[in-house]
């Protein structure tokens, strides 16, 4: 145990993260030596654990979720170049000579997840339901691949603060503003779009009967991805398949980011089959 590297999940509530057990059966097949745990703190806590993390020397780093992925970056000594841009971390590597690094891998398990089935990001317009911690992150990533227009919908004025947030980062007119109340705009955008982006939630377990959009405005050409993969095919997704749509849903979304971190924990390639075979275990109660 005295050699085993310790990595964090910090966050609040953790008890439904699929994240430990993933993470740590990924290590086991690696054989890399490492033990990643829940340790549940809100924005009063952080700041006091990240403090102890970089004095232990057992730690390989920490990963950050609901409600510190914006908090914590006060705390980093460097960050990512497009970490810095969003503002918002989800992980954390502790360097060689003890410094913290944060990185935002949240966009790169969504684009990676379209990327595979076929997304081009700068020939593609997008439509994304969702300017929360997880919109910006994916937003940030999609721009920073080349995305050329993206519209973003939310009921509050998040979205107007997201898009702008964009335009100013990336320096050009990338993103463009619509509230779900401007159902016309919301039509006409999605007309108007290639791929339609769910991060909202509507769908989710508990909302089920939920969704961003009426399926007579989905059109069959449209390639539609939703973050959510509790279940595994939202409202959205299964109305977007029945109109003959290729459809996403969250579980790549959700490994190809715990990948990532994988591999700036531990320098080794990630076991991405290892870990869809453990997500498709626990979604099966196993």
């Amino acid at each position: 145990m005295a050699d085993t590297k310790l990595i964090a999940l910090l966050g609040t509530p953790l008890g439904q993260s699929f994240s430990p057990r993933m993470q740590n059966e990924a290590y086991a097949a690696i054989n890399f030596d490492a033990h990643y745990f829940p340790l549940e703190c809100d924005n009063e806590l952080i700041g006091n654990n990240i403090a102890n993390i970089k004095k232990d020397s057992s730690f390989a780093g920490f990963a950050v979720t609901k409600p510190n992925k914006e908090f914590a970056v006060q705390f980093m000594d460097e960050m990512d170049s497009l970490a810095e841009k969003m503002g918002t971390i989800n992980t954390v590597v502790k360097q060689a000579d003890g410094t913290l690094k944060g990185y935002n891998t949240d966009g790169f398990g969504a684009t990676k997840s379209m990327e595979l089935e076929g997304v081009k990001f700068d020939q593609s317009t997008f439509f994304v339901w969702g300017a929360g911690g997880t919109g910006k992150s994916v937003c940030f990533t999609m721009a920073e691949m080349g995305a050329e227009k993206m519209y973003i919908c939310s009921r509050s004025a998040k979205c107007e603060d997201l898009a702008a947030d964009l335009n100013d980062k990336f320096g050009k007119e990338i993103a463009v503003a619509i509230r779900q109340a401007d159902e016309a705009a919301v039509i006409e955008g999605v007309a108007n779009s290639d791929v339609l982006v769910n991060l909202s939630g509507l769908g989710m377990k508990g909302h089920e009967e939920e969704t961003v959009i009426d399926k007579q405005y989905i059109k069959p050409e449209h390639i539609c991805f939703d973050a959510t993969y509790n279940p595994l095919k939202t409202r959205f997704l299964v109305e977007a398949e029945e109109k003959g749509c290729k459809i996403i849903n969250g579980l790549g979304m959700v490994i190809y980011q715990g990948a990532r971190q994988i591999e700036l924990w531990t320098g080794k390639e990630a076991p991405v089959q290892n870990m869809f075979d453990t997500i498709d275990k626990i979604v099966a109660g196993k």
